[in-house]
């Protein structure tokens, strides 16, 4: 099957043994996502090269890989790349490392829906050194030797090739069939949306009730002992965790209510007031209104966007002081939260929102763009304000009542 009529891409797809399968757009974006998070996570040192039309659901994926110095990524759809384009609507991904090797070939093309594409799939197996042969044959430049230098010695595993194109293809089948009941979505829970509420406020309640638990004790162990720095561990990791709980819960109520921004500012400091000591850091409130500063907010949800952006700023910097400053603007509150640390690369700075995307190698790219999401739906912003050699700021504006 590999090695038929080899001079072009489309014969690895056309000749495919399991052609009659159609992935879903979803499906193969999660496909995607399955081979190379791992890749982002590891940094591990590989080569890959890309020829991805659409990237709607991958862009913060693409981003953290373009972010790992390990990963070198050559984007077959940029002008001069190959010497002839006769891809048409063919879309592929062929990577190689040490530790393993895949090739997977897909086009929307293929049919009337062009949501639905067959595609070929192969992995630790000697077959994809052939489909790169046949896109090497077509580049200006050649990366023979960078593709073999970690290539894996591998055999033509059918047998785990077609197990693992057996999962893609149930993995396909639930995943349409979710979307069916979902209405599309594919994030929504299949269950009752209150059902799924209370489960979490429940799930909530509980693991707080356990955290209570190791609170006392630790208190205990801290008379015993006095303060350490494994006892200041395990208080920070709690203090983490609680955080992590109010975020959860937030997803699950909203309460617009009228709040006081100034005290709503000194409960997300004290929270942060120890964390950040931990690398050295310490927070300035610079409170310039006189007087108090109230807005309609659901008040977790504000907390948990304040208490993310001193979350990144301390993990940003040391030995810094993070300046949380609130002013006013004719209708609108204004609240800056600013840190001193490494410049945001440039071209990261309008991308930094998106979902998906983070540069940290465990980060999920959820925050900043829930933060967002969450200040949007209050009426306000959430923008990177500046990020200079001197000066990163994230700026908050809500309307005042």
């Amino acid at each position: 099957m590999y090695k038929k009529n080899k001079k072009h891409l489309k014969s690895f797809l056309n000749n495919a043994i399991y052609n009659d399968e159609m992935f879903s757009r979803s499906s193969m974006n999660t496909i995607i996502r399955a081979l190379l998070e791992p890749v982002a996570n590891q940094n591990a040192v590989s080569l890959m090269f890309t020829r991805l039309k659409n990237k709607e659901g991958l862009s913060g994926l693409i981003k953290r890989l373009e972010y790992c110095n390990n990963v070198e990524m050559v984007d077959v759809s940029e002008p001069d790349v190959l010497i002839t384009d006769d891809y048409i609507e063919l879309e592929f991904i062929i990577f190689t490392s040490a530790r393993y090797n895949f090739a997977l070939l897909f086009d929307y093309s293929m049919d009337s829906d062009k949501n639905y594409t067959k595609a070929f799939f192969l992995a630790n197996s000697r077959g994809v050194n052939d489909v790169y042969e046949v896109l090497q044959a077509n580049m200006n430049t050649d990366y023979r030797e960078k593709f073999y230098l970690h290539k894996p010695e591998r055999r033509e595993n059918e047998l785990l090739n077609e197990a693992m194109f057996n999962v893609f293809k149930k993995l396909n089948n639930s995943i349409e069939e979710n979307a069916y009941k979902s209405g599309g979505d594919l994030f929504i829970d299949l269950s009752d949306e209150e059902d799924s509420e209370e489960k979490i406020k429940e799930t909530s309640h509980e693991i707080k009730n356990q955290l209570s638990v190791i609170d006392v004790y630790l208190s205990i162990l801290e008379k015993q002992n006095g303060e350490n720095k494994n006892i200041n561990t395990i208080k920070k990791a709690l203090s983490n965790i609680q955080i992590q709980l109010n975020e959860l819960k937030n997803y699950a109520d909203v309460e617009i209510k009228e709040i006081n921004l100034q005290d709503l500012i000194n409960e997300s400091v004290q929270i942060f007031g120890e964390i950040v000591k931990q690398n050295g850091n310490k927070i300035e409130f610079i409170n310039s209104p006189s007087y108090d500063i109230n807005v309609f907010a659901d008040e977790n949800k504000l907390l948990s966007v304040i208490n993310n952006i001193i979350k990144n700023s301390n993990e940003a910097t040391k030995n810094d002081a993070i300046v949380i400053e609130l002013s006013t603007d004719k209708n609108f509150a204004i609240l800056d939260i600013t840190n001193h640390g490494d410049i945001i690369p440039i071209e990261y700075q309008k991308t930094i929102f998106e979902k998906g995307f983070t540069t940290k190698q465990k980060g999920s790219g959820i925050g900043l763009y829930s933060s967002r999401n969450f200040i949007e739906n209050m009426k306000g912003t959430l923008e990177l304000f500046e990020s200079t050699l001197e000066n990163t700021t994230f700026r908050i504006k809500l309307p005042i009542i």
